[in-house]
C-alpha cells in the first residue's frame, strides 16, 4: 500500500530515549582502550569536547526540524533549505552512514557474542540480529521505542553498578581520585586533544537519526530539535562520568590492555559477574538496540527519496496493518546481512563517518543559507543562531571530514558519483525537473486518515 501515512506514537521522552540508544550508553565499554593512546589517557576531555563540538550541529537540526518537521532528515532539510540536487546529493551522502550503522552494530555485537558463546558461529549471530531486527521493524517504531526502553535499562543497570563500585572504592581508599582523564599536565598538548576529538566523536554518531521519525513523533515541530539536543547532552555527560571514573580505577593507562581496557576495569570494580552483564549488555545494545535504530533510520531516508519519486516509489510503500515502509525496511535488512559479511570493522567505521559528516557539512551550510543569507534580518540574535553558530558546526565537521582516512575518502567520493548519476538518469541530463517534496501531501493524507 502506498497511499498511507506513518503513524504518530512518538513522545520527546520516546525520542530522546531513541537518540540515547542509538549512541549507545555502554559505548565506552567497548571502544575505551582504542581511545587511550590517542588521547593520552585524557578520554573523558575528548568526550566533552566531542559534546560541545556536536551540539553546534545541533542546533542546525533542530532549526531545520522545527521549520521543515518531515521525514528525510537531511535529504529533506537541504532539498528545502537549498535546491533539490544538493538536497538530493547530501540525503545519498548520508545514505552512506546510516545503511552501514547495523553493519557496525552486528559486527560489535557477533564478536563479543562470539566470545562469550563460542559455540555460536560469527555467521549464525549475523543472520540471527539481521533476521530479528527486521521483523521488530516491521511490526512498527512504537514497538522498536518499546524494546530501546527495555535495554535503556539494561544499560543503566551495568553503568549504575560500575558508578556505585567505584564510589565505594572512594569511600574506603582502595580508589583515589584524580583529574587524569580530564587532564594530564604531563602529556596534554592541544593537537593531541584534537587528534582524540576526531576519534571520539564517531560516539556522538547518530544523534541525527531522531530527525528521521518527524513523521512517527507526535509534536514534530517541537519535541525533534528538543530531544536532539537533550540526546547530545545527556549521552556526553554520561560519557564524561564514566571514563573520568574509569582513569580513578585505573590512572595508569599505558599497563591496560587496549583490547579489554575497560572490561578489566569492571573486573576490578564488580567482579566477574560485572564484566559478564556488560558483554551481555554490550551484545543487546549493539546488535539489538542500535541495530534496530539503524534499519528504522535508513528506512525512512529511503522512504522520503522514494515518495519523491527520485528511487524507485516502492520504497514508500506502506504496510496498510503496521503503517511501517515494509519495502524499504526488509531491503535495509538483505543489504546490512551482505555486508556484515563482506567488510571489516575498521572499513565500515571510517565510511560510517564519512557519510555522517558530509550531511553535517552540508546542513550546517543549508541553515546559514537559509536562515542568514537569505534573511533580511541581521541582527545579533540572528548572527549568533544562523551564522556563528553553524559555520562552527560547519568547520568542526569540516575539520574531521579531512582527517578521515584515504580509504574513506575514495570509497565515500565513489558512493557520491554514483548518487550523483542517479540524479542525472532520473532528470534525463538535468532536462526535467528534480522531484521536489510538498508538505501539503502528508497534511492530505492525515486529514483522509482522521476521518
Amino acid at each position: 500500500m502506498s497511499e498511507s501515512n506513518l503513524k504518530r506514537t512518538l513522545s520527546t521522552k520516546d525520542l530522546v530515549v531513541y537518540g540515547i540508544i542509538f549512541m549507545i550508553p555502554v559505548a565506552p565499554i567497548a571502544f575505551y582502550g582504542s581511545f587511550l593512546v590517542p588521547a593520552n589517557g585524557m578520554v573523558a576531555l575528548a568526550y566533552l569536547v566531542g559534546m560541545v563540538a556536536m551540539l553546534f550541529t545541533g542546533f542546525s537540526y533542530a532549526t531545520m526540524s522545527n521549520k521543515y518537521p518531515f521525514s528525510g532528515s537531511v535529504y529533506t532539510y537541504i532539498q528545502q533549505g537549498t535546491n533539490s540536487a544538493l538536497g538530493f546529493i547530501a540525503g545519498w551522502g548520508i545514505c552512506l552512514d546510516y545503511f552501514l550503522i547495523p553493519t557496525i552494530t552486528y559486527l560489535i555485537s557477533a564478536t563479543f557474542g562470539k566470545q562469550l558463546l563460542p559455540f555460536v558461529p560469527f555467521w549464525a549471530w549475523i543472520i540471527i540480529l539481521t533476521v530479528v531486527n527486521t521483523v521488530i521493524n516491521l511490526l512498527g517504531v512504537d514497538v522498536v521505542s518499546k524494546i530501546s526502553w527495555g535495554l535503556f535499562g539494561l544499560q543503566a543497570i551495568v553503568l549504575l553498578s560500575f558508578i556505585i563500585g567505584t564510589v565505594f572504592g572512594l569511600i574506603n581508599g582502595t580508589i583515589q581520585p584524580h583529574s587524569i582523564s580530564l587532564y594530564n599536565p604531563q602529556h596534554f598538548n592541544f593537537s593531541g586533544v584534537l587528534q582524540a576529538t576526531g576519534i571520539v566523536i564517531v560516539s556522538y554518531l547518530g544523534f541525527d537519526a531522531i530527525s528521521t521519525l518527524s513523521e512517527e513523533a507526535k509534536d514534530p515541530k517541537k519535541s525533534i530539535g528538543k530531544a536532539i539536543l537533550l540526546s547530545i547532552i545527556s549521552i556526553g555527560t554520561l560519557f564524561v562520568i564514566i571514563t573520568i571514573l574509569a582513569g580513578f580505577v585505573a590512572p595508569d593507562y599505558t599497563k591496560l590492555n587496549p583490547d579489554t581496557a575497560f572490561l578489566d576495569i569492571l573486573g576490578k570494580v564488580g567482579g566477574q559477574w560485572l564484566v559478564t552483564l556488560a558483554n551481555i549488555s554490550i551484545i543487546l545494545s549493539f546488535g539489538f538496540a542500535s541495530g534496530q535504530e539503524g534499519q528504522t533510520a535508513i528506512s525512512r531516508i529511503l522512504f522520503a527519496m522514494g515518495r519523491d519519486g527520485i528511487l524507485p516509489r516502492q520504497l514508500a510503500w506502506i504496510h496498510p496493518k503496521y503503517r511501517t515502509p515494509w519495502v524499504a525496511i526488509i531491503f535495509v535488512g538483505i543489504a546490512a546481512l551482505v555486508t556484515s559479511f563482506l567488510l571489516d570493522m575498521t572499513t565500515v567505521s571510517n565510511l560510517v563517518s564519512f557519510g555522517a559528516l558530509f550531511g553535517f557539512i552540508l546542513l550546517n551550510f543549508a541553515v546559514i543559507w537559509q536562515f542568514y543569507i537569505r534573511n533580511s534580518d541581521k541582527s545579533l540574535i540572528n548572527t549568533i543562531k544562523y551564522a556563528i553558530s553553524p559555520l562552527i558546526g560547519l568547520l568542526v565537521s569540516g575539520w574531521i571530514f579531512i582527517s578521515l582516512s584515504p580509504i574513506a575518502k575514495i570509497v565515500g567520493s565513489v558512493w557520491l558519483l554514483v548518487g550523483v548519476l542517479i540524479l542525472v538518469a532520473n532528470t534525463r541530463f538535468f532536462t526535467t525537473s528534480i522531484p521536489r517534496f510538498k508538505f501539503e501531501q502528508v497534511a492530505e493524507l492525515e486529514r483522509k486518515e482522521d476521518k
